[in-house]
């Protein structure tokens, strides 16, 4: 288990090169940070927060916008680009 951001980052580097998608895994630690960062700005200043789940899909939206340069249209578009990944 890392102990810092740093060895996280290390880590999560090093496994994604096995990928056939490394751009696109380097940009995930951005988007979870990205994404917790908001919603923490949201709870302490808004007063307002989203369930998990609805957070796990701002995530997802954000790596789909990220990726393609574009909302997704629908929730299948997210998957479909997701098992694109998973199947190469």
């Amino acid at each position: 288990m890392p102990g810092n951001i740093k060895e996280a980052l290390a880590c999560w580097n090093r496994d994604g090169n096995q990928s056939g998608h490394r751009e696109r895994w380097k940009i995930v630690p951005a988007c979870i940070w990205s994404t917790i960062w908001l919603e923490r700005n949201q709870r302490c200043f808004e007063n307002k927060s989203c369930s998990m789940e609805k957070t796990k899909l701002k995530c997802l939206t954000l790596f789909y916008f990220w990726c393609k340069h574009e909302y997704p249209h629908e929730d299948e578009d997210i998957t479909s680009m997701l098992e694109s990944l998973r199947s190469s």
